[in-house]
């Protein structure tokens, strides 16, 4: 205890450091935050760090946010904050994420203020009149993923990101006094290029006024403020005022919200464009009776957009010249981006999208931070968003919770960002079928909705194949490549089709995906080649139609939310489709580089065409039937057996039901033959259509569980395993058929053994054996012609259907009863199996609402 005394001081001043740190460290001084929110009136006080957290209702752990969580559904998070005494009775509070996943309830001091939906978008909830504001306030965060219809709407998406639940960005507490200006939406105006006008519209908010000026004048009461509102229009460089305007006086009461507008006019103004991002700040300053109390500086730029009429289709003029968009997709990645020096990495893509030439890029599933939008008004970078809108029904589309949820990100957006002149436009949809009234009623509602915050191009994107309709309220089309078109022919006949029939710009989009680890040339379909090869060919054919720009797919690898069958030989999880990884440049980049900088593009490796065929089929195969030709030649009884299980099946049961010899080791040697060849043909199948997107997105709807899936799809590149456990699980599920068959018995009088149904399944299945010639060729036969595909796996479900219906004798036969008693109980299981599987799939995925609209839109 002796150096008790020292030890209290020097814990003292260390928690007093902490404190001060949190308290004044993390001010709007903070340059960083000055991109987002720029104020001098406002305390910012930064809630990243060491929170108590709770996973699935776990035990409590402190964990580090902002953070991200796998797999799991909800996370509580809760953090004890201390704040200013002396602020409390004079301030207004809020709580401001940059992004939160999916949904967030939060508490304070155990009073709940509500649940809010953020999807990735900025959030802003201000703290109610009836909230406990103490000096030490305990803030409860609970995030979870949406397990809603809007759920289901991503999970029905093949290629949707990672879902995940936390807090991916950065968050705050923030102070304001108790009137504030809530959000700034400006929209520049042009008389002609040399003269352009600055309409805003300022949303200002008050509390309790009657405090604001309580600390200058103790014995004056203000029921009532006059509030004034000046508006400043400096150079962003110089900070040389170019304009102003203000609202001279008006009155603003206790706990109100008001609109007010304003324009600045300004005289040859510096126009932003990608190659001269000229830029303004527009401060709005509030004040009451001549003291500032609160103001606001976002930087905004004046363009000036129009269409205008090409060859074939329209082009866009930005500022009074042709515009030609080059774009590329972006899906946010928070294990990169949130992990550290959040801000360098976002300039490092910058400059990259700057140095290939590109001038925007298009967010997909999530808003991007505020700090890249931040940044792109400097680096001159056009930003499209993408409302989480993709293939979804028109029958699901219109419920209600849906368009609120699209609609709530919208504005969260619009009010957060939407001052940033590189935000260009919102993406209203994708996929969906714009033919229907449920369709159209959304474009209009949602269009409308946008209009009323913000001056902003809006765009939907079609798929190749699709039938295009010209849209009320659209400002111009994105086309994307249909992964079922594969001849250039078709795909430039659609563009032109496209071209003709939608009187607005006309973007193509197109990418694809491969394996990186595979550098065999462009022959190969996965090869890292083949994607600058793929890029290569379709910029070409946007360069032959004259469309007003193009869009690749995409920037950057991603994590999906279901496993891709393309990508199970390394990640499943993971969507190979972008130009960069972590670490390095593809092929692709530079190839993309050349294109849009009109330069000569790079050689790209052919390679040498290798066979894909396995030789393990062929090997199973001759495993197979020498089983069967051994037994076959060795044994008498076993020919006897498989020629009149094919040919005199009653005969054959009837054997059985009398108990005549059948060889119960020479049933089990048939059963791993029929298994091994099913197998085979099952492993050919799948290793055929491994790198299909309708295979993937048909096994997305079939075989709803993950787990499963990836297994199947990571065993689909392993032809040997596949076979291996295959034919084992055949195999093993036969006995239990059998074993099920076994208790069936109890309801009859005759008295049947386990060996008596094991031969019953076993046999039934003899037909089988005719797959056995095209399992072990069937990968070379396929490539031929895509027909064929669809005639042996027809063949296949026949002979499956056979051997149904050959069990089903058996059954009649062999516990000796009634053949329509046999029937119509096997049809009455069958019927319910298939109405109780289906009725779970569209219970949990609308699966039949989905496949009827992937066959209208041309992807079935």
């Amino acid at each position: 205890m002796r150096f008790f005394k020292e030890i209290t001081i020097v814990a003292t001043l260390f928690f007093s450091f902490l404190l001060s740190t949190f308290g004044q460290n993390s001010t709007s001084s903070d340059s960083l935050f000055k991109l987002i929110l720029n104020s001098d009136t406002r305390t910012l006080y930064k809630l990243s760090g060491s929170w108590e957290t709770s996973i699935d209702g776990g035990e409590p752990k402190s964990e580090y946010f902002p953070k991200v969580f796998y797999n799991c559904e909800t996370v509580k998070i809760r953090k004890i904050i201390h704040l200013d005494k002396q602020l409390i009775a004079n301030s207004v509070w809020h709580l401001y994420f940059l992004g939160v996943n999916d949904e967030v309830e939060l508490y304070w001091n155990n009073q709940f203020l509500g649940k809010f939906v953020s999807d990735g978008s900025p959030l802003w909830v201000t703290l109610p009149r009836k909230a406990t504001i103490k000096e030490h306030n305990e803030v409860e965060i609970v995030m979870s993923s949406s397990n809603s219809l809007a759920y289901k709407t991503r999970r029905n998406y093949p290629f949707y990101r990672k879902i995940v639940t936390g807090i991916p960005r950065d968050f705050y507490l923030v102070r304001t006094p108790t009137a504030w200006i809530n959000y700034i939406a400006v929209n520049p105006e042009f008389e002609s290029l040399g003269k352009g006008n600055l309409r805003l519209k300022v949303n200002i908010s008050s509390f309790e006024v009657e405090n604001l000026l309580r600390v200058q004048n103790p014995t004056q009461i203000f029921p009532r403020r006059n509030f004034s509102l000046e508006m400043i229009l400096r150079d962003r460089v110089t900070k040389q005022v170019v304009g102003r305007s203000e609202i001279g006086s008006f009155e603003l009461a206790s706990f109100r919200n008001i609109v007010l507008e304003a324009s600045i006019g300004i005289l040859n103004p510096n126009l932003w464009e990608p190659e001269n991002p000229n830029l303004y700040e527009v401060e709005v300053r509030l004040s009451a009776l001549g003291t500032l109390v609160d103001n606001l500086v976002q930087e905004v730029g004046f363009t000036k957009w129009d269409n205008y009429k090409l060859k074939e289709g329209f082009g866009f003029i930005l500022n009074g010249k042709p515009f030609l968009l080059k774009a590329i997709d972006i899906v946010e990645d928070y294990e990169y981006y949130y992990s550290g020096e959040t801000i360098k990495k976002i300039e490092g893509d910058l400059r990259n999208l700057k140095s290939m030439g590109a001038n925007a890029v298009r967010f997909l599933f999530t808003p991007p931070h505020p700090l890249f939008l931040a940044l792109a008004n400097r680096y001159g970078i056009l930003v499209l968003i993408d409302l989480p809108v993709y293939n979804i029904p028109s029958n699901l589309l219109k419920k209600s919770d849906l368009f609120i949820r699209f609609l709530t990100v919208m504005e969260n957006i619009a009010k957060n960002c939407g001052t940033n002149p590189s935000l260009f436009a919102f993406g209203l949809g994708e996929g969906l079928n714009f033919a229907q009234p449920e369709t159209q009623d959304y474009i209009q509602r949602i269009s409308s909705r946008i209009s009323h915050y913000l001056r902003i191009k809006k765009f939907v994107t079609f798929v190749i194949g699709q039938e295009p309709k010209q849209l009320n309220l659209i400002d111009f089309y994105v086309v994307k490549d249909n992964f079922r078109i594969k001849e250039n022919e078709i795909v430039l006949s659609e563009l032109r089709k496209m071209n003709s029939i939608l009187q607005n710009p006309v973007i193509f989009n197109f990418g694809v995906i491969i394996d990186p680890t595979n550098h065999k040339g462009y022959n190969d379909p996965m090869s890292v080649e083949y994607q600058a090869f793929f890029l290569n060919n379709r910029y070409n054919i946007r360069n032959q139609v004259g469309n007003a720009g193009v869009l690749f797919w995409c920037y950057n690898d991603y994590f999906t939310e279901n496993p891709q069958i393309m990508t199970s030989k390394n990640e499943p999880f993971v969507c190979y489709s972008g130009i960069v990884n972590y670490k390095s440049q593809r092929t692709a980049f530079n190839m993309l580089k050349a294109l849009f900088n009109n330069e000569e593009t790079p050689i790209v490796n052919p390679g040498q065409p290798e066979s894909d065929y396995p030789v393990l089929y062929i090997l199973s195969g001759v495993l197979a039937f020498l089983l069967w030709g051994v037994m076959i030649n060795r044994s008498r009884r076993f020919r006897e057996h498989t020629f009149r299980s094919l040919f005199r099946t009653y005969n054959f049961f009837a054997d059985i039901r009398d108990r005549r010899l059948i060889s119960n080791w020479q049933t089990g040697i048939f059963g791993l033959v029929i298994s091994i060849i099913i197998a085979t043909y099952l492993s050919s199948v799948v290793y055929y259509y491994k790198t299909s997107n309708l295979f993937n997105l048909l096994m997305n709807f079939f075989i709803p569980n993950v787990f499963f899936r990836e297994w199947l799809f990571r065993l689909s590149w392993q032809p040997e395993i596949f076979v291996t456990v295959f034919s084992l699980l055949i195999f093993v599920k036969l006995l239990l058929i059998a074993i099920l068959l076994k208790f069936a018995s109890f309801f009859v009088r005759s008295k049947i053994f386990l060996s008596d149904t094991f031969k019953m399944v076993i046999w039934a299945g003899a037909p089988i054996l005719f797959m056995l010639p095209i399992a072990i060729f069937l990968n070379r036969i396929l490539p031929i012609s895509p027909l064929l595909g669809y005639l042996f796996n027809a063949i296949f479900i026949l002979l499956i259907l056979l051997w149904l219906l050959r069990l089903i004798k058996s059954v009649w036969v062999v516990f000796d009863v009634r053949p329509s008693v046999v029937y119509l109980i096997s049809s009455i299981l069958v019927i319910i199996s298939f109405l109780a599987y289906f009725s779970i799939l569209e219970y949990k995925y609308y699966i039949v609402e989905y496949l009827s609209h992937y066959s209208q839109i041309g992807v079935l």
